[in-house]
C-alpha cells in the first residue's frame, strides 16, 4: 500500500535514481486505486496478485494505492502500464481532457457489470431534502458526490435550496462508520458495501436507514492509454482477463468484490 507520505518519498527516490517512465515500466505493472473497496489489508491483495501474475511466467507486478494524488502521479507518467479504477473516477479523468485513456475490461458480479449507490442515514427522514446543509460522507470525490446527491433529489422530485456539506473519507466503510459515530448525517456508498457491513456487523447495519438509491453505475474498469504500444501491455491485459479461469485469480476477484470481467467494445 502506498499512502500519501510514502508515495511522495518513493516518487522522489525514483526520480533521484533516474528511474523515469522507461526504468520503472521495464516490466508491465497493474496499478490499483479504488476508494470504494473495503480492503483493510492491501498486503494480502498484493501478495495474491503478485503470485497470480508470476504464474504467467512474466515480470508483471501489482501495485495498490490508497491515495488519489499519488496514484495520479503514476497514472500520468506510466503510459505503458495498466490501471484499475472506479468507473466514475475514469469519467472524471476523461472530463479533464488531457488524458487519453481507454477502458478495456469492466468487472462483473453475478453476471452484472453495474452497481448502485445508496444514501444511508442513522436517523430516519422523510426525504433527502432534510439533509440539505448537512454533512455527507463519501469515498468518491466531492464533485461526483454532489452530482449523485442532486440526481437522487431529482428522483424524489425535490428542489434543493441549500448545498450539502462533504466529508471525504478513504473507503466506503469509513463513510458508513462516520454516520454511525455521528461525524456525518449521511453516507453515500455502494450497495455492496452495505451488504458487506450486514455480513460483518449485522447490529451496526440495522442502525442504518437507506434513504435513496442511484441509477445503475458501471463496476470498476481496467484502463490503458491508447494506442497500446507494447506487447507486454497486451499480454498483461490477457492475463487479467483470464483471472476467472484460475483458483487464485477467482480468490483475488472475490477480494475486489467481483467474480469476472466483461470486454468493453469500441
Amino acid at each position: 500500500m502506498i499512502n500519501n507520505k510514502l508515495g511522495r518519498v518513493l516518487l522522489i527516490l525514483l526520480l533521484t535514481l533516474g528511474l523515469g517512465q522507461e526504468g520503472i515500466t521495464a516490466s508491465s505493472h497493474l496499478y490499483f486505486y479504488n476508494p470504494e473497496s473495503n480492503l483493510n489489508d492491501f498486503r494480502s491483495l498484493k501478495t495474491g496478485f503478485d503470485s497470480y501474475l508470476s504464474s504467467a511466467k512474466s515480470a508483471y507486478q501489482f501495485q495498490p494505492f490508497d491515495n488519489q494524488e499519488t496514484f495520479e502521479q503514476f497514472l500520468k507518467t506510466h503510459k505503458n502500464d495498466v490501471f484499475f479504477m472506479p468507473s466514475w473516477y475514469y469519467q472524471d479523468l476523461v472530463k479533464q481532457g488531457d488524458i487519453n485513456l481507454q477502458p478495456i475490461l469492466v468487472g462483473t458480479l453475478n453476471g452484472e457489470f453495474t452497481y448502485t449507490k445508496v444514501l444511508s442515514t442513522k436517523k430516519n427522514i422523510k426525504n433527502i431534502g432534510e439533509l440539505q446543509g448537512k454533512r455527507i460522507a463519501s469515498a468518491a470525490n466531492q464533485d461526483y458526490t454532489k452530482k449523485m446527491l442532486e440526481n437522487m433529489a431529482k428522483q424524489q422530485k425535490l428542489k434543493l435550496n441549500k448545498a450539502f456539506k462533504m466529508l471525504t473519507v478513504p473507503k466506503d466503510i469509513d463513510a458508513l462508520m462516520s454516520v454511525l459515530f455521528g461525524m456525518a448525517q449521511g453516507a453515500l456508498t455502494a450497495r455492496t458495501s452495505l451488504t458487506t457491513l450486514a455480513t460483518l456487523n449485522p447490529r451496526k447495519y440495522r442502525l442504518l436507514h437507506q434513504q435513496a438509491e442511484s441509477q445503475a453505475i458501471m463496476l470498476p474498469l481496467v484502463v490503458v492509454y491508447k494506442p497500446i504500444k507494447k506487447s507486454t501491455t497486451k499480454q498483461l491485459l490477457n492475463v487479467i482477463e483470464n483471472m476467472p479461469n484460475s483458483p487464485i485469480g477467482r480468490e483475488i476477484l472475490g477480494m475486489l468484490g467481483l467474480d469476472g470481467w466483461k470486454k468493453i467494445s469500441q
